[in-house]
């Protein structure tokens, strides 16, 4: 069998704009993946198109040579945009070798490690008294972890202040948990806007209400300056959905800075990175809880990668906080009393609709441009 054809597809899906990839073989065999990065789509649609010449007449069941041939054969490595492109030829490989030898990808990857997978789900609101209704309303629906994050007010006027971010978060996590009792879980979510003395205060503040964990509490560029955070709370910490490779991990694990990892298939360098990701933090005694904001396809891919790996705590689930309603690709994974069902189906276990995600234009848009209060600029 040899690749024969590959498609790339700047498009939207229900949610917002997507990036998809189509390989074809001589076999008639189909595989599609996901390089959906919502804040570089248009890069990452470059990506492709400069990777999957490399792929051309070459077995697609070689995984492993074509993951590294489409690493290393380029001289500048690593990177979003690569990481996407890279993500998305790795899960079309690997949905093209379960359809050839009719069985899902988590048998391919050693068999099922657990029959389900824990989810969570998210909850945003304006006000305290609001974000608790949203999250009575998860746990109403079987979900056991809800992640939140508590500064929209701030964003709606185009700022970000430490202080009042530390105040709104602490106050929405109380009314949070007041609403859900002890036995639901609760992610803090701080999107890496605070430096670190904010961070530890926001962890020290935290601790009353007993979070799951608390995520991406600052920038990911300087690893050290987690370690800061990690030496003053006893809190379980979170990173990583801005990471890449193995190696932008390598420093999370080594340096033990977190306790959960948050690779991103559609991120990372797809199901085959996320493997390696994974042996690595569990020699460390690390799980992950594997980020997500990917509609049913990268969805799919982190499904299947959760079911065969041994040390996954969660997953992260969109689609449970609304209908799950799917476009381009469906469908999203069943849930059951706060845990993803297997898909059903060789491969992936989903199918694309090429002809729709032709149709349906790329919408160029701006991410949130927030400042401090005295002007400079804050992260989104």
């Amino acid at each position: 069998m040899k690749i024969t054809h590959a498609e790339a597809y700047l498009t939207s899906d229900m949610r917002s704009n997507a990036v998809f990839l189509k390989i074809e073989t001589d076999a008639g065999i189909t595989g599609y993946g996901e390089a959906t990065n919502h804040f570089l789509p248009e890069a990452s649609f470059g990506m492709l198109k400069d990777l999957t010449p490399y792929l051309m007449g070459e077995d697609p069941e070689r995984i492993e040579y074509l993951w590294q041939s489409c690493f290393r054969r380029r001289f500048y490595r690593g990177g979003p945009a690569t990481g996407a492109a890279i993500s998305a030829i790795d899960m079309a490989l690997w949905d093209i070798k379960g359809k050839a030898h009719d069985m899902p990808v988590y048998q391919l990857l050693g068999g099922l490690a657990r029959t389900k997978v824990r989810v969570y789900g998210h909850v945003t609101g304006r006000s305290a008294e609001e974000i608790a209704e949203q999250a009575q309303q998860r746990v109403a629906r079987g979900i056991t972890a809800i992640r939140f994050r508590g500064f929209h007010t701030y964003d709606d006027q185009g700022l970000h202040d430490h202080r009042l971010a530390v105040a709104q978060q602490i106050e929405y996590l109380a009314a949070i948990r007041e609403a859900v009792g002890n036995d639901v879980d609760i992610i803090v979510e701080c999107h890496g806007r605070y430096d670190p003395e904010w961070a530890v205060e926001l962890a020290k503040r935290a601790e009353p209400y007993h979070p799951f964990v608390i995520e991406d509490p600052v920038r990911h560029e300087n690893p050290q300056a987690l370690a800061q955070v990690r030496a003053a709370t006893i809190l379980p910490l979170a990173t990583g959905e801005r990471y890449h490779s193995k190696w932008e991990f390598r420093e999370l694990i080594v340096n033990q800075h977190v306790n959960y990892l948050r690779p991103d298939v559609c991120h990372c360098g797809g199901i085959t990175e996320m493997r390696k990701i994974a042996a690595l933090g569990e020699t460390y005694y690390q799980d992950l809880i594997l980020h997500n904001n990917a509609g049913p396809l990268g969805t799919a891919a982190s499904l299947h990668a959760a079911l065969a790996l041994p040390n996954v705590a969660l997953l992260e689930a969109p689609w449970v906080n609304g209908a799950g309603e799917t476009d381009v690709v469906g469908p999203y994974p069943e849930v059951a009393d706060g845990y993803a069902l297997p898909l059903d189906g060789p491969g992936l276990g989903i199918a694309f609709d090429e002809a729709l995600a032709a149709s349906k234009p790329f919408r160029p848009s701006l991410q949130p441009r927030l400042n401090a209060l005295d002007g400079s600029v804050r992260d989104f």
